[in-house]
């Protein structure tokens, strides 16, 4: 922590991610549906071996449970405009 080049930025990122993680769950969203890695580009393979893991962990969790709440016959939530 703290060595990113732009100075604070893997600082300040791992405090969101803390948060919004605290903020999804406080919302009925699973934690685990946001995750970070710090991945070099020269790092290719861990960050294939990273992606799969997430979409296996996301197959896993199944829908999210915001897409559970809404019933088939129910219009989405968008909001028109005039």
């Amino acid at each position: 922590m703290g060595d990113c080049h732009y100075l604070y930025g893997n600082v300040a990122t791992e405090k969101r991610i803390k948060f919004m993680k605290q903020l999804l769950e406080f919302v009925g969203i699973e934690g685990e549906r946001l995750r970070r890695k710090w991945v070099s580009s020269a790092e290719a393979p861990e960050f294939v071996e990273e992606i799969t893991d997430f979409v296996n962990t996301l197959k896993a969790l199944g829908p999210s449970p915001l897409k559970r709440e809404q019933k088939p016959d129910q219009p989405s939530a968008k909001v028109a405009v005039a």
